[in-house]
């Protein structure tokens, strides 16, 4: 079921970069019952599943708003991956449930590798991870830049430079000024936009940061909050951002 994707992934990959995705060799094998969205399945038991990695552009089923650009496109790119009463193979998290109760997991592919490498590669949605559940990150983000630049999917469309409004934002911001003040990297964006690091930001990712240069341009994601002086957005986490090439 998976041959295609994966013969499009050695030729997008270069095998070195492959090499860091981890591959399982044990696991629980379930039956889908129906695909949700594209980071969602509800399986035969009843259980929901919220896929480990990605988070897919939103469908909004209701009807209160328009699905986001790509929803639809993720959820028929999953629903063509996993037949109804079709088996999936997953690896559950360290954290079990998120906020709403669904499990956590990684669904994998027939020879026991990440399922959310291709689909990151393909565009369908953006890189997410939650503490505890953070691992492999390095190997998905390689998938979702390569992606992002060549402006597959959800990355077709260009990024604002500051926020346009509260909540998680993907922007792409020019560095105007850089101060370090014990340990901690505050980033001044052209625009108005303050970046800082947050004390959960490995000591490598802050030093990467401190090397940026004024003019040089980031990729940079988060949750941003409207302040007296601006905009401000934290980095917690090393694949929140990278350089633009």
């Amino acid at each position: 079921m998976f041959v295609r994707v994966w013969l499009f992934l050695f030729i997008l990959f270069p095998p070195e970069a492959l090499s860091a995705c981890p591959q399982y060799h044990q696991y629980e094998t379930v039956n889908v019952k129906k695909v949700i969205d594209g980071d969602t399945v509800h399986l035969m038991d009843g259980r929901r599943i919220r896929l480990i990695g990605i988070n897919a552009p939103e469908l909004y089923k209701n009807g209160q708003f328009a699905p986001e650009p790509g929803a639809r496109a993720a959820r028929r790119w999953l629903h063509n991956k996993l037949s109804v009463g079709g088996q999936m193979k997953l690896v559950f998290a360290r954290k079990r449930r998120d906020d709403y109760g669904r499990l956590l997991a990684h669904p994998l592919t027939d020879d026991g590798r990440l399922l959310v490498i291709s689909m990151l590669a393909a565009g369908l949605g953006e890189l997410m991870l939650i503490p505890p559940n953070h691992g492999h990150w390095q190997c998905l983000l390689q998938a979702e830049q390569r992606a992002y630049r060549r402006r597959l999917g959800i990355w077709s469309r260009d990024l604002p430079a500051v926020p346009e409004r509260p909540g998680w934002q993907r922007l792409v911001i020019r560095v105007r000024d850089l101060r370090s003040h014990r340990g901690q990297i505050r980033l001044l964006a052209e625009g108005g936009l303050e970046v800082r690091t947050g004390r959960q930001l490995p000591a490598g990712s802050r030093r990467e940061l401190g090397r940026l240069q004024a003019g040089e341009r980031l990729f940079v994601r988060g949750r941003a909050r409207k302040t007296d002086s601006g905009w401000l957005l934290w980095l917690n986490q090393p694949w929140q951002f990278y350089r633009e090439k």
